[in-house]
């Protein structure tokens, strides 16, 4: 239907007298048009002839590298003895980016002006023809054709003033030659541009390369500047090619906008390319932000379920000696966990996937899995379930002896609960490791462990710090059952999260696996000595979350909601409305961020800043990270972090954001916008 209408709106103004004469055709999603300058041709004189696409809405075309899909346009001229094509001036292209590909073209219009040569075997004729063969995209591509026969005697004054006009805005957005010296270099893995540094104005740069297997085009193209020189490092791809040059066009960004230039030069092979440290944290201030980020992070209230059982846990180990054993193999499990965490993270990573801190709660199935367990947490509270000594304990709760390997387990389930969360301190830590090396990455993860076990390794270490909590006793089952309040509260969190990201049919499959493990709890705590039920208990709390990893579709059923507030976020919806001189504030944000859900109540959702846009104030745009999405994860790492909650704020008339606290209430807010 929109195609269609389209379509009956291209014929309902191509029916104007200013029209009248421009060649043009129409495909599916396309109108072609003729532009001409001038109908004079005359020997030893070039010419310009304008190829203008008006393509469908949210439909693109191509560059002449078109990147990783896609092709450019082809033309096929019949054209006058003498007449011959010289020179296609291409505009800067844009980026047209479908997980996992990254290709280079032009949205909803393009206009490509071409240079004609005439030579002295002309001999006066004006018919032209021109077969244009181009491929248009939207979720999918789709090759078209235009054939259109023109006279360009039959251009009157006004299409030759049309002409012009619409040739002369698009002559702007070719490129200029660049005046920078470019050195570049070429090693087995990166690829670099570098120029000496003239001014601070730099924001940013990105580089559209004309030739195939010199850059991997989905990779994050990495900015770095000091007082002397610029550089931009780019990764390889897999099958690279071995160029003595290149050229391409350097897109600059800058407080005064955008500029592109045609760049080119020889290419140094070397062995290695120097990454330069551009950020204003260093190795030891990461370490140290890490630590107390993860301090932090233990009264976040992503964590304050797993606090409840670090609480009823020690209750238990304070009558019993060797407690500091526990908070040993607590942090142990922390740490394991950080370890498996990042390595996954480097492994997707390696692969072409763009995640960042908490990328496991954007699976659907992950946070199904959590909810069935803290809701099997809480039943196990509420109905004082306890397992034997044949079944694993998490935390210790609900079992008749003591294991390590309880405390063990909960380290693990903290570290998998915490990470949808980014405090105070650990969004510069995280964001600055997850661009360093492994190893490096691996010593700031590690330092972040530590903040969030430290306090119960002190608590566990000092015998006087445990003297504050009362002696175990009856009274523990009642404090139990009232930690599953929190628990059961975090089961129906995760399952609102799980309907945000995969609907009713998400919450189906999750619905269905948590009624298998309450058969499985049902059954156990009838058991007795009764060894068929044990077994109908196991078999069923195997079932529950083996149904919902095989079941749940993550890639089907993934759905994008609108925001009840503001605009959904995108770089180009972002760059038309800084042009227009307005305070913009973009929230980088997740229906599993807890933080990000508080800070929405507390703030996002007041009057106050709902009068703020109303007025036209403000403009607010949500970029939701709740399923995975690699452009907003490409956003987090320009500015250096890891993960949500990432506030930016634009004040009217300044071209660099402000990076607002992670944590906000009213005060800190519009102190921070003033």
């Amino acid at each position: 239907m929109k195609n269609f209408l389209f379509l009956i709106l291209i014929l309902l103004f191509s029916t104007g007298s200013s029209y009248g004469q421009i060649p043009s055709a129409v495909t599916d999603h396309a109108r072609i048009e003729i532009l001409a300058e001038s109908k004079e041709i005359k020997v030893g004189e070039n010419f310009v002839l304008g190829i203008k696409f008006n393509l469908s809405p949210g439909w693109h075309t191509y560059w002449k590298n078109p990147g990783d899909s896609g092709l450019p346009p082809e033309f096929k001229w019949t054209i006058p003895n003498g007449v011959n094509p010289d020179t296609k001036l291409w505009p800067a292209p844009g980026r047209a980016e479908v997980e996992p590909l990254m290709s280079y073209g032009y949205y909803d219009q393009l206009v490509l002006p071409i240079i004609f040569n005439v030579d002295e075997s002309y001999t006066g004729g004006k018919e032209f023809a021109v077969e244009i063969d181009f491929l248009i995209c939207e979720l999918i591509c789709i090759p078209e054709k235009a054939i259109i026969s023109f006279n360009i005697n039959e251009f009157n004054n006004d299409d030759i003033s049309i002409s012009r006009e619409l040739l002369s805005n698009w002559y702007k957005k070719i490129p200029s030659q660049s005046q920078l010296d470019i050195k570049a270099q070429a090693s087995d893995d990166l690829f670099s541009l570098s120029w000496e540094n003239n001014t601070n104005n730099v924001l940013e740069a990105y580089f559209y390369p004309e030739q195939n297997g010199l850059i991997k085009y989905s990779s994050v193209q990495s900015y770095f500047k000091d007082e002397n020189e610029s550089k931009l490092i780019i990764e390889r791809p897999d099958r690279k090619k071995n160029l003595e040059s290149f050229s391409g066009v350097l897109e600059i960004v800058t407080n005064d906008g955008k500029v592109f230039s045609n760049i080119s030069s020889v290419i140094e092979d070397v062995q290695e390319i120097n990454i330069p440290k551009n950020s204003s944290i260093s190795f030891l201030v990461a370490i140290i932000l890490a630590f107390f980020g993860g301090i932090i992070l233990n009264i976040m209230p992503c964590v304050f379920p797993v606090i409840a059982l670090k609480v009823m846990t020690f209750i238990k180990e304070s009558s019993v000696g060797g407690a500091w054993k526990h908070g040993l193999a607590f942090s142990i499990g922390v740490e394991l966990s950080m370890m498996v965490l990042l390595s996954a993270t480097f492994i997707f990573r390696s692969l072409g996937q763009a995640v960042g801190w908490g990328w496991q709660l954007q699976s659907s199935s992950v946070s199904s899995l959590l909810s069935v367990l803290f809701f099997a947490i809480a039943f196990t509270l509420l109905f004082k379930i306890e397992f034997g000594s044949s079944l694993t304990r998490l935390g210790g709760i609900g079992s008749k002896t003591t294991g390590y390997l309880n405390s063990l387990l909960l380290g693990c389930l903290t570290v998998i609960v915490a990470t949808p969360c980014t405090g105070p301190f650990m969004g510069a830590a995280i964001g600055w490791g997850l661009s360093q090396s492994f190893f490096v990455s691996l010593l700031i993860f590690l330092s972040l462990g530590l903040g969030v076990a430290f306090p119960t390794m002190v608590l566990s270490a000092i015998p006087s710090g445990l003297n504050f909590l009362p002696k175990p006793g009856v009274w523990m089952v009642r404090v139990g059952q009232l930690m599953s309040i929190p628990m059961g509260l975090t089961a129906i969190w995760l399952a609102w999260v799980v309907q945000r990201q995969a609907g009713f049919i998400g919450l189906r499959d999750l619905f269905i696996g948590l009624f298998f493990v309450i058969i499985a709890l049902v059954a156990y705590k009838g058991s007795a000595d009764k060894k068929l039920y044990k077994y109908i208990s196991i078999f069923f709390i195997i079932l529950g979350p083996l149904f919902i990893v095989l079941f749940n579709n993550n890639t089907e059923n993934k759905i994008r909601t609108e925001p009840s507030l503001g605009e959904v976020w995108s770089n180009e919806k972002l760059d038309v409305y800084k042009q227009t001189d307005q305070n913009i504030l973009v929230n980088f944000t997740a229906d599993w961020c807890l933080t990000c859900k508080v800070n929405e109540a507390v703030v996002f959702k007041s009057k106050s800043f709902n009068e703020l846009i109303d007025k036209g104030d403000l403009i607010y745009l949500v970029a939701d990270w709740t399923n995975y999405d690699p452009l907003i994860t490409k956003e987090l790492e320009k500015y250096q972090r890891g993960g949500v909650p990432l506030y930016l704020y634009w004040k009217s008339g300044e071209k660099k954001p402000k990076i607002l606290p992670a944590i906000l209430t009213k005060k800190i807010f519009y102190d921070e916008i003033r």
